[in-house]
C-alpha cells in the first residue's frame, strides 16, 4: 500500500512532473505561459510546487505536452485535487510560525530525516513536558493557551515516526550540551532523557551524541536537516532561525551539506556509546 502523500508533497511531485514534461517537450516557460495566457512566473511556481494549474489548464497542459493516456491524466488530476486539499496544519494557523506548513508538509513526505542539533533535543523526540516548557521560554509573547496549542502541534508532527506503512526514517546528531539543559526543571529532564533512550529503541530512529571533549567540528556553523524523498525528487536543506527559515534544494548546497553531515557522523560517538552518556546525564542528575 502507497503511503498517502499531503498537499505540499502533491505540490511538489506536480510540479517536478510538469518540469519533466516541458522539458521533454522541447518548451520554454514562456511558450507554455503563452499557451495558457499567463506570464511564465506563474509556469515556474507551478513546476516549483508553489502554485496549482487549474482544471482547464491542467487539461490544456495536457494537450501542450501531448498526453493523451486516460489512465496518466486521471492520475495528475488526483494529485492536482490532492495539492488543493486542506491539510491538517490550517487548524493551528493562528500559533504556528510564518510559512511554517511548508516544512511540515515536506517533513510528512520525507522518506528519511537526518538532523543535527547543537543545543536543543530535536522536536521529534521531545516530551510533552520539554515541550511545554521550552515553548513557553522561546515564546514569551504567547499565553499559556497558545501554547498548549503549539505542544499539540508538535505533538501532532511526532506521529510521523508512527506512521503506516512506512514510519520516517529519522537520523539525529546532537552535541551534548543538548544533554545537560535542564529544560522544565531536573524530573522533566530526567523524563526527558528516558524518553531518548525508549524513543532510540525503534528501528527508524538512529540518535548519537557528539561528546563535550571534541573541539571543533564541521557542524559548529549551526544545526541543519537534510530531507530525502522519493527517488524522483530532489534533496531539501531546511536551516530554521530567528531571521526566518531557509529551504535550500541547489545541487552545490545539498553536496555541501552532505559533506558536512559526513563530517559531524564522524566525530560523533557510536550509537552504543551515545546511549552510553545519556544514561550517564541521567545519572548526573541524582547526584
Amino acid at each position: 500500500m502507497a503511503r498517502v502523500r499531503g498537499p505540499a508533497g502533491s505540490k511538489r511531485k506536480l510540479g517536478l512532473w510538469l518540469k519533466e514534461q516541458r522539458t521533454n517537450s522541447g518548451l520554454t516557460g514562456k511558450q507554455v505561459a503563452n499557451e495558457l495566457g499567463c506570464g511564465d512566473p506563474k509556469v515556474f511556481r507551478m513546476e516549483g510546487g508553489h502554485a496549482v494549474p487549474s482544471k482547464l489548464e491542467l487539461d490544456r497542459l495536457f494537450d501542450v505536452f501531448g498526453v493523451s493516456d486516460d489512465q496518466e491524466r486521471d492520475l495528475i488530476r488526483q494529485l492536482a485535487a490532492d495539492a488543493k486539499s486542506r491539510h491538517w496544519t490550517s487548524d493551528f494557523e493562528s500559533v504556528m510560525p510564518p510559512k511554517f506548513d511548508i516544512y511540515v508538509g515536506r517533513e510528512e513526505d520525507a522518506s528519511s530525516i537526518y538532523v543535527y542539533e547543537t543545543h536543543l533535543i530535536q522536536g521529534l523526540l521531545q516530551t510533552q513536558d520539554h515541550m511545554r516548557a521550552l515553548l513557553a521560554a522561546t515564546n514569551p509573547q504567547d499565553g499559556a493557551e497558545d501554547v498548549e496549542r503549539l505542544v499539540e502541534f508538535r505533538t501532532r508532527r511526532q506521529q510521523i515516526l508512527e506512521r503506516e506503512p512506512e514510519p520516517l526514517s529519522l537520523w539525529v546528531v546532537m552535541d551534548e550540551a543538548a544533554l545537560r539543559r535542564p529544560v522544565g526543571g531536573i524530573e522533566v529532564h530526567r523524563q526527558q532523557l528516558q524518553q531518548l533512550l525508549d524513543i532510540t529503541q525503534k528501528p527508524n530512529v538512529n540518535l548519537q551524541v557528539i561528546p563535550e571533549s571534541v573541539g571543533a567540528h564541521a557542524g559548529l556553523s549551526g544545526p541543519f536537516s537534510l530531507l530525502e524523498f522519493e527517488p524522483d525528487e530532489p534533496t531539501m536543506v531546511y536551516i530554521e532561525g530567528q531571521g526566518g527559515n531557509l529551504y535550500l534544494d541547489k545541487p552545490r548546497e545539498i553536496r555541501r551539506h552532505k559533506l558536512l553531515w559526513n563530517h559531524i557522523v564522524d566525530v560523533a560517538s557510536p550509537t552504543a556509546t551515545s546511549t552510553r552518556l545519556i544514561k550517564k546525564a541521567m545519572e548526573e542528575l541524582s547526584s
